[in-house]
């Protein structure tokens, strides 16, 4: 190699070193992702849980009200459950009114697994959760939740109710206030009045029908120290229309 071919591969490898040295910096802050753990509920997740640490868990959808008032002929019917192929029809389809829909009873209180989970804008409207699902029969499935409906969703994460069992079953609880008047949905209802002098044991988690409401919601199932059953929503207020929640406890 003669000395004009040796100064310019210098010269290549020089230039090369600068532009390595080159930083740049995006100025979009990032949200920060937190793993899914099972302290929350199906309702309660949030755009800050990393969707793929969803994949694995196991979710149920909870069984009708059996003493809900049908307003309509599409009171069990459900358009966002959709069959995961090249041409996407509801699950399990019935046709009602010139419209395919998955009837309620095709995934009442039974078991799918998430094996992919994302969050897209659909048609630039609502923010929808779209959890790809995988029934028994290893068929892959799309149910859709747009964002703002996910409070009434009727799934439990199964995770979740078991993190449920392990975090109040065989605990006292104590009401935070003096005293609280609400009602025993365990009681069809009856008003009753709590007091922070009693304790209140869990004995067990179980889903309730505490209303006419259309689904059943998990309560924490307690009894106080006159051997009195009464239940207590794990939720929020906007969820339980009846009786006391477990914000309103410490143990």
């Amino acid at each position: 190699m003669n000395l004009k071919h040796l100064a310019l591969c210098i010269g290549i490898a020089a230039a090369s070193s600068a532009s390595a040295q080159i930083k740049y910096r995006d100025t979009e802050k990032k949200p920060t992702l937190v793993p899914y753990d099972s302290s929350i509920a199906f309702q309660h997740l949030t755009p800050d849980i990393a969707q793929l640490t969803l994949v694995g868990q196991e979710i149920t959808f909870l069984k009708l009200n059996p003493k809900r008032p049908v307003k309509n002929k599409e009171d069990t019917l459900l358009d966002n459950i959709k069959v995961k192929a090249v041409m996407e029809v509801p699950y399990k389809s019935v046709l009602k009114g010139g419209h395919f829909y998955t009837p309620y009873k095709a995934v009442e209180n039974k078991t799918f697994r998430i094996v992919d989970y994302d969050r897209k804008n659909l048609d630039g409207g609502t923010p929808t959760l779209i959890f790809t699902l995988r029934d028994e029969d290893r068929k892959l499935l799309l149910f859709q939740v747009p964002e703002e409906s996910l409070s009434s969703t009727p799934v439990i994460i199964n995770g979740n109710y078991e993190w449920l069992k392990q975090q109040y079953v065989g605990k006292k609880l104590r009401l935070r206030a003096e005293e609280k008047k609400t009602e025993n949905v365990l009681d069809n209802n009856k008003e009753i009045t709590l007091s922070n002098a009693d304790t209140y044991s869990c004995t067990d988690i179980a889903v309730i029908y505490a209303g006419k409401q259309k689904y059943g919601q998990p309560f924490l199932i307690v009894k106080n120290s006159e051997n009195q059953e009464l239940a207590i929503g794990v939720g929020k207020k906007s969820e339980y229309a009846n009786g006391p929640l477990i914000e309103e406890f410490e143990f």
